[in-house]
């Protein structure tokens, strides 16, 4: 566990106490969970596994779900912030949560708590884990698509990945740091839960990452399944990516990645810029690309449409990590 993560714990209890006089116990664990947390009201005790996130969108409902597979009713969710909507879903899903301004929801043994008067707050995030920087988070995309990368020489991740060399060591510890690498011997190392990692890898990405990689939005007049892309420099994401690979997702939105300028985008496809169209443009980040032509990479599929966070989206999400992902995560 991190330091940000502690902060949020204490922040989350200290608030909880001061507006309710409910307390709490916090004890770190190691393993498949942050910890453990006992929830003191009245007469009441409640013991809790929690997982413990930074923010709570309705796309990380499904990874909430597998943890709840694992503990039942004893899992509880804490995060600096829950998005209404994402709380709406955990109350019908009856997962309980504390949120860092000290709000509540426990549905258990015939007992309802439930406290949803504070705004929201913002915990000043303490900086040195490189991992989950800009940087680092596309290098984690790489060890993602191959989990044997983290072994090869730190020159050639960083040729392999497109960043400077002396980048690769500081993320490594990063990773390290946070527990989902660990070190068998000098310059070996193993992963540990990789398909947490991918989820944090997502809700990252969409934060951190995909808003500095947007070009721009177009739209365009015609059908898009009639454009042909220069092979290797514009690839689909998204929607319409995903609907060639399962045929499960009708495209309302376009999603492409791309090595091209935005005049070339214009130039080269007829593609017009608008600050609602329906297309949305984004910067080519990854180094190499060996996947099926003028498709993203598949993880990055995946992740474009659990950030789209709605029902059919996250139906076909589960449907590319069964086909292409599962290997590898």
């Amino acid at each position: 566990m991190n330091v940000n993560e502690q902060i949020l714990i204490q922040t989350a209890l200290g608030n909880l106490e001061q507006n309710t006089g409910i307390t709490g116990n916090w004890k770190a664990l190691k393993g498949l969970t942050d910890g453990r947390l006992i929830i003191m009201a009245g007469a009441n005790t409640f013991n809790f596994i929690a997982e413990v996130k930074r923010e709570v969108r309705p796309q990380h409902i499904e990874s909430i779900l597998r943890q709840k597979a694992q503990f039942a009713d004893d899992l509880i969710v804490i995060a600096e912030r829950l998005l209404p909507k994402a709380k709406a879903e955990l109350r019908e899903l009856r997962i309980p949560y504390l949120e860092a301004n000290g709000n509540l929801f426990i549905k258990k043994n015939g007992t309802l708590i439930w406290i949803d008067t504070n705004p929201p707050i913002r915990i000043k995030q303490q900086t040195g884990n490189r991992a989950f920087t800009k940087t680092g988070l596309k290098v984690l995309f790489h060890f993602l698509l191959d989990e044997s990368m983290v072994n090869y020489p730190q020159r050639k991740i960083a040729v392999d990945t497109g960043v400077s060399l002396g980048n690769i060591p500081q993320i490594i510890r990063g990773l390290k740091e946070t527990g989902y690498l660990l070190q068998l011997n000098k310059g070996s190392y193993v992963w540990e839960d990789r398909r947490k990692l991918l989820d944090r890898w997502i809700a990252d990405y969409e934060t951190i990452l995909r808003p500095t990689l947007l070009l721009g939005r177009f739209t365009f007049n015609g059908d898009y399944s009639d454009i042909r892309f220069i092979t290797n420099q514009t690839v689909w994401g998204g929607e319409f990516a995903a609907d060639r690979l399962t045929h499960h997702l009708r495209p309302e939105e376009y999603s492409i990645y791309t090595k091209e300028t935005k005049q070339e985008l214009i130039r080269n496809y007829k593609f017009m810029p608008k600050d609602d169209g329906e297309l949305f443009a984004f910067q080519w980040f990854w180094k190499d690309h060996k996947f099926r032509e003028n498709i993203a990479p598949y993880l990055l599929i995946y992740a474009d449409l659990m950030i789209n966070g709605d029902k059919r989206s996250k139906e076909t999400a589960q449907l590319i990590f069964n086909e292409y992902l599962r290997d590898i995560i």
